[in-house]
């Protein structure tokens, strides 16, 4: 347990408070103790802008009010570490740095992890896509994802899709650690996805998501996630990708954030100019330059 996610999660508790408001708070205090220790005006200062700060900063300094809330939470993150589920804030090293460039209503107050936290601190590749696609696309991506298999580098999905489920099947095929975002909770991931999130994480890759344990599926929050993985990726990869979907939306923001952008084309190349084409292996070590390029 650690004292930022202890008042995350009690933070959290409290309605009307939502993730743009916790991290506000983390980024300034690391735990409860410390917040208490400021005075209640500079807290205040802290919160400007925040509908009712008044009346939060109130609730903050009363014992009746965050007593409660801090012993939820702590049974919170006891119940989750029985399930070897770990809670990290801006405050853990294994934050992604990425996540600081998101706008602040995509940026989690908190990320739940299952496996190794380390891999979030590794070189990733992010892969996106929404089946169904074009065979030779498709072929190319499998064909990426065995060269980074090759590579210290990782390739990152969501968790949505069988081609999701491809992509961890040669990264465990290959031996090789990954990432996987789960749009929902952890309790609550399909169970076409389960098997692929076990091997995953067995063989030194990480499961994680924004959401709470018992949260969700719920189709909007796939855009949150992938924007997730597109800020902490190093390159961003688009498999015959298509307008009006949560990746083309990752791609439009990393376009305009100025991350790198590739795409293996369809039949019918609807990839926009700024976006290197990966149409051979030959072309994939663009994206190792880009990956050992991007800090």
């Amino acid at each position: 347990m650690t004292d930022a996610a202890l008042l995350a999660l009690a933070l959290l508790r409290i309605e009307g408070v939502g993730r743009v408001t916790v991290g506000r708070l983390l980024r300034h205090f690391p735990s409860y103790e410390a917040l208490r220790g400021y005075p209640r005006e500079q807290v205040l200062a802290r919160l400007k802008g925040v509908r009712h700060a008044s009346d939060l900063v109130h609730r903050l300094f009363d014992p009746d009010v965050m007593a409660p809330l801090l012993a939820e939470a702590a049974s919170e993150l006891a119940a989750l570490a029985d399930r070897h589920i770990a809670v990290l804030t801006c405050r853990d090293e294994a934050w992604p740095e990425g996540w600081a460039a998101l706008p602040a209503g995509v940026r989690p107050a908190v990320f739940f992890t299952y496996g190794a936290t380390e891999v979030l601190r590794r070189p990733v590749v992010a892969l996106m896509a929404h089946p169904p696609l074009d065979d030779h696309a498709f072929e190319t991506a499998q064909a990426l994802v065995r060269f980074l298999g090759r590579s210290p580098f990782l390739p990152g999905t969501g968790l949505t899709s069988g081609f999701d489920v491809v992509v961890h099947k040669l990264a465990v095929a290959a031996r090789h650690p990954a990432l996987l975002l789960a749009p929902c909770g952890l309790a609550r991931l399909p169970a076409p996805m389960r098997p692929a999130a076990s091997a995953t994480v067995r063989h030194g890759g990480l499961l994680g998501t924004p959401f709470s344990l018992e949260h969700g599926p719920f189709p909007h929050d796939e855009r949150d996630t992938l924007w997730l993985l597109a800020a902490l990726a190093r390159a961003i990869v688009l498999v015959d990708p298509h307008p009006d979907t949560a990746a083309w939306d990752a791609m439009t923001w990393a376009l305009a954030s100025h991350r790198p952008v590739f795409g293996i084309p369809g039949a019918t190349d609807t990839l926009p100019e700024p976006v290197h084409r990966l149409r051979t292996e030959e072309d994939f070590d663009w994206v190792r330059a880009a990956v050992e390029l991007t800090p």
